[in-house]
């Protein structure tokens, strides 16, 4: 999925049903951040549209707005912007205080995902943000806290889901941290630093936060109340699922699969020694299908095994395949591929969307006109 010039990638991707998804393109450019956002409808001649933003895109969904029957696609910037998908056009409200760059910033940090619940939208970010509005209303900071405990940075908030009744399920993970001594915060002292010197001191940096571990936590919101959840200890969450059955599916680093409920607890099902990492799950045709770094796996409850008919795009082919995100509409599953782009799969055949290369283009000038 490339165009000439300008090589995007998908950064954030939804589908509302297997006709209808939403993605979002960009490449990393911190001076000069662009996304554009591309939506098909399979129910038009006319499928395709696309708008531009001036921002990182991080997570896209769709919702019901004030005096909208249709679903419109809302887009989340790490800079705390969320823009509504209108007809060729965008409307952007801002989070006050979230971001890192932006004028408003309070030193917070980034933003990374946007959730649903009911008519409620919160938004979820580093240093314990969480935000909420219903409605279209103004925006309203529930969480936030930059403070560091000893030897760690700010707890940072990740992933997260609706439980489906009012709750919200986020996790969170703490990293190790080496402030800098007064020697490296004295701009003089550089001058007579050699490299040989300089490569010592950030070995010595790394040994210090090898020494200690990342603590990853998870947490359950509900009605202004944060509380914690028993997960094991060398969990490394990459993924939140909730499947038909309501139950929850946590997956991650190192083949980790827990299942339950944070009423009940979870319990661990991942074979000891699986070294894959599983970030997006979906159930279809009776199993748990899971995205991991270079394809989907299919875990039956004991065992992941790979997915057949592997995907069979020419790109794919060629290249490693990139799964960023999967979802499930009946009988059918919606693939989205950050460098290879879109398909979907009813248990048999693979069928890609040919995105058109106009839409690729960083300057879009408009899709030719049909015949």
């Amino acid at each position: 999925m490339t165009a000439s010039g300008w090589k995007p990638t998908i950064q954030a991707a939804v589908a509302f049903d297997s006709d209808r998804f939403t993605v979002c393109c960009g490449e990393l450019e911190y001076d000069d951040p662009m996304t554009a956002i591309i939506s098909y409808d399979g129910r038009f001649p006319q499928p395709w549209s696309r708008v531009d933003v001036k921002r990182e895109i991080v997570d896209v969904c769709y919702a019901t707005v004030t005096d909208s029957a249709e679903p419109i696609a809302l887009a989340l910037s790490n800079e705390g912007d969320v823009y509504t998908l209108l007809e060729g056009r965008t409307e952007r409200s801002k989070i006050p205080g979230a971001g890192v760059l932006s004028s408003d910033a309070e030193g917070l940090g980034a933003v990374h995902t946007l959730v649903l619940e009911g008519s409620t939208q919160f938004v979820i970010g580093n240093s314990r943000q969480i935000y909420r509005r219903n409605n279209g209303a103004a925006w309203e900071r529930l969480s936030a806290d930059s403070s560091r405990a000893d030897g760690y940075e700010a707890e940072h908030f990740g992933k997260a889901i609706s439980t489906g009744d009012g709750r919200l399920l986020i996790e969170g993970v703490q990293r190790p941290y080496s402030p800098p001594t007064a020697a490296q915060l004295d701009p003089t002292a550089w001058k007579s630093v050699s490299p040989e010197q300089f490569l010592r001191m950030m070995q010595q940096q790394r040994a210090q936060r090898t020494t200690r571990k990342r603590i990853q936590r998870l947490y359950m919101y509900s009605s202004g109340d944060l509380s914690q959840v028993s997960i094991p200890d060398d969990s490394d969450i990459r993924g939140l699922y909730l499947d038909p059955l309501k139950r929850v599916w946590l997956t991650g680093v190192s083949g980790l699969i827990l299942r339950g409920h944070p009423d009940t607890g979870f319990e661990r099902l991942g074979f000891h020694g699986d070294v894959e990492t599983l970030f997006s799950a979906a159930w279809f045709d009776d199993a748990l299908i899971l995205a991991t770094d270079d394809g989907l796996r299919r875990f039956d409850g004991h065992k992941l095994t790979v997915v057949k008919p592997t995907l069979n795009s020419p790109l794919t082919n060629r290249n490693v395949p990139v799964p960023l995100k999967i979802q499930v509409f009946d009988d059918t599953l919606m693939y989205f591929d950050a460098k290879h782009g879109v398909c979907r799969w009813d248990g048999e055949t693979w069928q890609w969307f040919e995105i058109p290369p106009e839409l690729l283009e960083r300057n879009f000038g408009g899709l030719p006109a049909r015949p």
